[in-house]
């Protein structure tokens, strides 16, 4: 792997030991057409987060063990300050949406929250007098796309079935003025090449970019097996949610450090407001708050 490699989970398996690495020099995010990389210097103001210093209420591995987050990845956070630690070992970004910008399609398995993802999107670009074209390709889970299509509907967007290359590509073609694109795409099996396949003729054919939703509260090491199975489609940046329905993030912390760009997570099931920019300082906020959180209550 090399010097330059990050080791993300390792277990034993029959013949030997698994390692998950993401390796520094390949893993860097090429989707600056969608996403603006973004960093928040330690220290700098967040009115709705106060970080308390953490090295007098408990130690920072304790934290991150309690999170579920892998052995590996433990020591790597916890060398320096703790938001000092993910802002070097975590990329983090933000969507643009201005125009002529490359598509933007939601990926992920069944039930990660892509379609609610979308619709919240979709709220805030209407609200900002920008509204999208907004198609889904979900034809194969039931009531798929009676679910978004409610919430487009609410919006006054049409909602563009596409089926096949054929309709999607006809779908495109109602483009106007260069105005955002979003896709919501059908859940996938990540351990099925033929799936993932289909995502990189998407990505390949619509020229769109792939964000993998990624739900909180799941297990660190197949979280890891699945951002990477994403990654090595072609996904380069992730949305987190359902953090506010969940106590533990350590999968979390471990999709990012496999190399996705941490974009915004979601913060409740409202559509208005439901998403929110997330930066190291929020992460490490979220991180120590559930931890006090659940001590103060248990």
């Amino acid at each position: 792997m090399g010097e330059a490699a990050l080791i993300v989970s390792d277990r034993v398996v029959e013949n030997g030991i698994e390692v998950v690495a993401r390796k520094e020099t390949e893993k860097k995010a090429s989707a600056d057409c969608v996403i603006e990389k973004s960093y928040v210097s330690p220290g700098a103001p967040e009115e709705s987060f106060n970080i308390l210093n953490i090295e007098k209420t408990r130690g920072i591995s304790d934290i991150l063990r309690w999170h579920r987050v892998p052995d590996a990845l433990v020591d790597v956070f916890s060398s320096s300050d703790f938001e000092t630690a993910i802002a070097k070992n975590i990329q983090f970004g933000s969507f643009s949406f201005s125009q002529a910008k490359r598509p933007l399609a939601l990926v992920g398995t069944a039930g990660a929250g892509k379609s609610l993802s979308v619709a919240k999107l979709c709220s805030r670009l209407v609200l900002s007098g920008n509204p999208p074209l907004v198609i889904t390709t979900d034809r194969e889970r039931a009531g798929g796309i009676d679910q978004l299509a409610t919430h487009t509907r609410r919006l006054g967007l049409p909602l563009i079935v596409a089926n096949d290359q054929k309709t999607l590509r006809q779908a495109m073609a109602q483009r106007k003025n260069d105005q955002p694109v979003l896709i919501d795409t059908a859940p996938v099996d990540p351990y099925d090449e033929n799936a993932l396949a289909v995502l990189m003729e998407l990505k390949l054919f619509t020229r769109a970019e792939l964000c993998v939703v990624v739900p909180a509260g799941y297990d660190s090491e197949e979280t890891a097996d699945v951002a990477e199975l994403f990654w090595n489609a072609g996904a380069r940046m992730m949305i987190a949610s359902r953090l506010d329905q969940v106590r533990r993030l350590g999968n979390i912390i471990t999709a990012a450090a496999c190399g996705l760009v941490m974009t915004e997570y979601g913060v409740s099931e409202n559509c208005h407001g439901g998403l929110e920019k997330i930066t190291p300082k929020k992460l490490a906020a979220l991180l120590v708050e559930k931890t006090e959180n659940y001590e103060k209550n248990r």
